[in-house]
């Protein structure tokens, strides 16, 4: 007999855990890398068991000081409140450990006794107390002798906890069936989702039922589907990527809004010397050498310099004389920037200098340096707009001219307009079949057409060599990546920026 037992029930709890507590000093000095594996996962079981009998140990404590009531001469609001703020526990760990206690005590003495016992672990406990004790109807089956509390414990000490679990709602809903229909009302008057606005994006959250967030997960899963060889995202990168295209799914295929396909879903306001700028900035890198990238407003869209320009790069100068709205200039230019209007002094195919231009390049990149200092695109917030960004919109989206006068009074408004007629979409469509980029076949009602906007601007014929089927990931990746595309004839070829070429990753074998 230990001194332990000569000692008083209050003078062997303060002891025993005194040793308890010496001897985990002990082992914490021990550098588990100096032990064989086989030993370290022996201690793991070890471990495990010991647990087991602490976790029941301190639920009994809990009750014990609940029910003796000493708790609240602290001045502590609840139970639950002491608790947390004797351990520095959080308030939801707190509140649900002295739920737990209760439970084992009041309705539960066998599990409590089997924990103790280290027969099932402490999640075993925890969901027969959240499955079988939130009811009167529930609790009284407990002491059904053919399918109460013995019949759970034998259950749970040959399921793992998360087995067990399912176990209990079967049990729950055979036992109340009444309150599996409230709690399943409750759950969907619960259901929220938001997403909050951050300085560079949104941060989703909320809550979703059972049956919400199974349908939820299985078509973000659908659409996940197995990630190819050369997808190095991780499973929340994938996810989020699935979770935009099903967005951009479902506002394509117009049932929510029947008749309206309307791409990119979202609208900016683009200053139109950015347009200008933009699409100088994106001309093809293997122009003509020595070929400076136009700066000049209407320069981007073979415009020359005329004496009405200003040479800021700020707009042009309408000529009051003749046209004291300022619009006639500057519909004229924008006539050329949306493809309606004719060049003045530029060959179609060539360069500002009048070299050949690639008549097949579909560009991503970008120079920075023509984008210094130009207002920028927004949103309709306000949020402005990387020059990337505004890049990858613009490749899909419609043009709709608005033209404001000296006092902000709208002088005239255009129509829609797009690179590509539905005529010319469906040809790349019937040619190209799945997104091109290497090693991807992605369906085309999952994609869309990438084109280069310099060709265009430059009065290159707007045909199907300049455009190229892609799945949104990919179109993403490629304005994000700045790579350039060349037809050349028998296959497209991508190139990365540091001038290497894009390969499809070879099949397993």
């Amino acid at each position: 007999m230990s001194p332990i037992d000569d000692a008083g029930p209050a003078a062997a709890l303060a002891a025993g855990l005194s040793q308890v507590q010496e001897l985990l000093c002990g082992l914490a000095g021990i550098d588990l890398h100096t032990v064989p594996g086989q030993a370290v996962m022996d201690a793991l079981d070890d471990l495990e068991h010991a647990h087991r009998q602490v976790e029941a140990l301190t639920a009994r404590a809990l009750a014990t000081i609940e029910a003796g009531g000493l708790w609240a001469l602290d001045g502590a609001r609840s139970m639950p409140t002491w608790y947390r703020a004797r351990t520095g526990r959080h308030k939801s760990t707190a509140t649900a450990q002295v739920r737990q206690a209760r439970a084992l005590r009041d309705h539960l003495p066998a599990t409590a006794a089997a924990l103790a016992d280290a027969q099932i672990s402490a999640d075993h406990a925890a969901a027969l107390v959240k499955h079988t004790t939130d009811t009167e109807a529930r609790r009284a089956k407990l002491t059904d002798p053919a399918v109460g509390e013995d019949f759970l414990l034998a259950q749970a000490r040959s399921l793992d906890a998360s087995a067990f679990t399912i176990v209990l709602k079967h049990w729950g809903l055979r036992a109340d069936p009444d309150a599996a229909d409230r709690a399943y009302v409750a759950e969907s008057d619960r259901e929220e989702f938001y997403l909050a606005e951050t300085t560079d994006g949104y941060v989703p959250g909320g809550w979703l039922s059972k049956a919400s967030g199974e349908a939820v997960r299985a078509a973000l899963d659908a659409r996940v589907g197995t990630p190819a060889a050369g997808d190095h995202r991780t499973a929340g990168q994938r996810y989020a990527g699935a979770l935009a295209s099903l967005a951009h799914l479902a506002l394509d295929s117009g049932t929510l809004r029947p008749g309206a396909r309307i791409r990119p879903h979202l609208s900016v306001h683009v200053p139109f010397e950015t347009l200008q700028r933009l699409i100088a900035a994106s001309a093809p890198t293997r122009r003509h050498p020595g070929c400076p990238l136009p700066t000049h407003p209407g320069a981007a869209f073979g415009a020359p310099r005329g004496e009405d320009d200003d040479s800021t790069g700020h707009g042009a100068v309408a000529d009051d004389a003749h046209d004291p709205t300022g619009a006639g200039d500057l519909l004229d230019a924008t006539a050329l920037a949306l493809g309606t209007g004719t060049p003045t002094d530029q060959e179609p195919g060539t360069c500002g200098c009048g070299q050949p231009l690639p008549e097949a390049v579909i560009g991503a990149d970008l120079d920075p340096a023509a984008m210094t200092e130009v207002e920028p695109a927004t949103f309709d917030d306000g949020t402005p707009l990387a020059p990337s960004l505004l890049a990858r919109i613009a490749c899909t989206s419609e043009v709709h001219r608005v033209v404001f006068g000296p006092a902000s009074e709208v002088l005239d408004t255009g129509r829609e307009k797009r690179l590509f007629t539905t005529a010319q979409t469906r040809a790349i469509i019937a040619r190209d079949r799945t997104c091109r980029y290497p090693g991807c076949d992605a369906p085309p009602g999952e994609g869309e057409i990438h084109h280069a906007i310099w060709w265009w601007s430059q009065h290159g014929t707007t045909d199907l060599k300049h455009g190229i089927l892609l799945c949104w990931h990919h179109h993403d990746f490629v304005h994000k990546r700045r790579i350039t595309i060349e037809n050349r004839g028998t296959h497209w070829h991508f190139t990365r920026r540091d001038g290497t070429t894009i390969e499809p990753t070879p099949h397993a074998t």
